[in-house]
């Protein structure tokens, strides 16, 4: 998520202004008195005075700095930080095309940008002529449709123009024009802007309505910093909107420094803005077809942005990198070892392939390459995996099927696993996984039917459970648990099966927790962990009564450790414990379960007194059994 004129323009959070005003009050003072205020409103409203035709061209001097703390989906929920940067230097052009007892049409250009510096993350977004003639051309213009005093109520567009423009001629009319003006000497509103909704103070000059000033004073909300709370803000801003004595826009200059903090100090958002719009010539041109239609309309409280909070946080995520560089940099490598920093590396690569989807399929150039070594293969299908589109699957499939990738029989098996862990499957996916899946078993290779047996069964996990192929996923994996060969066929197939999460988990799994083979018990035990019904959760406990094998224990125990545990699940592993149930050795995995439920109170102390009574404990596991009975003992008051 961003902010700022950049952020704004390319991030694109929010809509855009809405304001609220006080109601209109008029002084009831001497006849003299309103007289004189009658005089000054003549000269108050309309803000701006515009003749058709004439077409007045401005100085434009656009800078932002915005810097937003991005809380990235990582593990470890490190906070990365978006910066955005414009440095805009041109001329804006507004010529008047209507004029109406209701309101006024603008349209709005810009034009010899001679200092166009656009960068998100790093990531150039204007480097060169050819980029700012694609992204703003002079030819591409924007309407803005002002209501009889001045104030902004729409902008329009067509759907030819770029959608860089569009973003940016918003938020110039945002911070040009005030959504609605006051009869008043002064007045204040409630601003609806990108970056929030703020309190806003304006008033005229004393003695002189050639100048409005416009003070932001408070963000109500800000947009950027997204759920997180904000615990201070320090704002200074400041707008003047000057005219002559015609009534002509002669200068607008706005100067706003925001720092938000949040609850633990950190700084979710930090703004930089200058803006200067200086008056240079007017003079009557051409008006544009009367055919010409702009139908793409945005109200102030409508204004949206192509580009959306989850592209900011892409970009983010990328800082800077291209798919290029990612290409080179797979190319260049001996090995995934050789990537200096692999997991940002990975994470980056992702990002911009995912901002870049049309470009997965030229992942497959090196993939296909002679002597490419499987890590570098593995690695390859990991970014595909991440970036996870519709271009990344396809690209995928073609590579999980390709001879190349059967080079080396024990990396396709790992390979072939990655397919299960797209969160977003497509149908197609499916269909090659359940391919690769008759091929193996065809040709008896069985590393490769129980890695696609593991790929299928996540693979299902994703889908709607009531689908057509989410269904044909658990029957070809049922019936694979009921035709095994062996244990050890038993067991993976087993294993292959929970990973649907299907509720049919539950009228297949359970009888294989008293099969004589601990492997297949454990198994079981490891299919019951995500089934959907709670009473997975009691089958899991009856079956430790009666469990002497660690390796099952484990895998119980390991189980119950993903499931939640009440009071009655707390008290029945408690009795157990008390009971000398836990076999020797497995108090590690007890140990993980009652970390997650110190809120259980005394079941959870006692079967931690239990364990740090045995005589043979291990002293840091020891260590980690009182540790845990003291804050268990903190929280039952001592």
């Amino acid at each position: 998520m961003r902010r700022s004129t950049l952020v704004r323009g390319v991030a694109g959070l929010g809509a855009l202004v809405c304001l609220g005003a006080l109601p209109f009050w008029l002084s009831e003072s001497s006849p003299s008195a309103a007289t004189v205020e009658a005089s000054a409103s003549v000269h108050r409203l309309p803000l701006f005075r515009w003749r058709v035709g004439e077409a007045h061209t401005f100085h434009l001097v656009w800078d932002d700095l915005t810097r937003v703390a991005l809380p990235m989906p990582a593990q470890d929920a490190k906070a990365q930080e978006l910066e955005g940067v414009l440095h805009l230097d041109g001329e804006l052009m507004l010529q008047a095309l209507e004029t109406r007892a209701t309101g006024t049409r603008l349209r709005l250009t810009l034009r010899r940008l001679a200092r166009h510096e656009a960068t998100l993350s790093g990531q150039a977004l204007l480097p060169d002529a050819a980029a700012l003639q694609a992204h703003l051309p002079d030819t591409a213009s924007a309407w803005l449709e002002l209501d009889a005093r001045g104030a902004l109520q729409a902008v329009r567009f067509s759907e030819a123009e770029p959608p860089l423009f569009r973003q940016f001629a918003q938020t110039l009319a945002a911070e040009l024009f005030p959504s609605e003006l006051r009869d008043a000497a002064a007045w204040t509103a409630t601003e609806s802007t990108q970056t929030g909704d703020v309190e806003s103070a304006f008033a005229f000059e004393p003695g002189d309505t050639s100048r409005l000033t416009r003070r932001r004073t408070r963000y109500q909300s800000l947009r950027a910093a997204g759920a997180a709370t904000v615990a201070k803000q320090e704002l200074g801003s400041l707008t003047t909107f000057d005219r002559d004595a015609e009534g002509r826009l002669v200068a607008i200059s706005q100067d706003e420094v925001l720092d938000a903090l949040g609850t633990d100090g950190r700084v979710l958002l930090s703004k930089r803005l200058r803006l200067r719009l200086t008056y240079q010539s007017r003079e009557m041109q051409p008006l544009p077809p009367s055919g010409e239609q702009k139908l793409v309309i945005r109200t102030p409280s409508q204004i949206a942005f192509e580009m959306d909070p989850e592209t900011a946080a892409l970009r983010g995520q990328a800082d800077g990198m291209t798919v290029d560089e990612l290409l080179e940099t797979l190319e260049d490598a001996s090995g995934p070892e050789a990537i200096a920093g692999l997991d940002v590396f990975a994470r980056r690569a992702i990002a911009a392939l995912t901002l870049e989807p049309k470009r997965c399929q030229e992942l497959a150039r090196l993939f296909l390459k002679p002597g490419t070594k499987p890590g570098m293969r593995e690695l390859m299908l990991d970014l595909l995996v991440g970036a996870g589109h519709a271009q990344a699957q396809a690209t995928l499939r073609t590579l999980l099927q390709s001879p190349e990738a059967r080079e080396h029989a024990g990396a396709y098996v790992m390979m072939v696993q990655r397919a299960g862990f797209l969160t977003k499957p497509e149908p197609e996916t499916g269909v090659m996984i359940n391919g690769l899946l008759e091929r193996a078993r065809t040709e008896h290779d069985v590393p490769v039917e129980r890695a696609t047996s593991y790929a299928l069964g996540v693979w299902s996990s994703h889908l709607n459970p009531d689908s057509v192929e989410a269904r044909a996923a658990v029957r070809t994996l049922e019936t694979a648990v009921s035709q095994a060969s062996g244990d050890e066929a038993r067991a993976h197939a087993l294993r292959a099966m929970g990973g649907t999460r299907a509720e049919r988990l539950m009228d297949v799994v359970p009888p294989h927790l008293r099969a004589e083979s601990p492997d297949v018990r454990a198994a079981a035990a490891d299919a019951l962990r995500a089934a959907p019904q709670e009473l997975a959760t009691r089958l899991l406990l009856d079956a430790l009564e009666t469990e002497k094998d660690r390796g099952v224990q484990r895998a119980l125990l390991d189980a119950l450790n993903t499931r939640p545990l009440d009071a009655g699940a707390l008290e029945h592993l408690r009795a157990w414990v008390v009971a000398g149930g836990l076999a020797a050795g497995e108090e590690p995995a007890l140990l993980a379960v009652a970390a997650q439920h110190l809120e259980g109170g005394t079941p959870v102390f006692q079967m931690l007194q239990a364990i740090a009574l045995r005589p043979d404990l291990q002293a840091p596991t020891r260590a980690r059994v009182m540790s845990l009975m003291a804050q268990v003992g903190a929280q039952l008051g001592g």
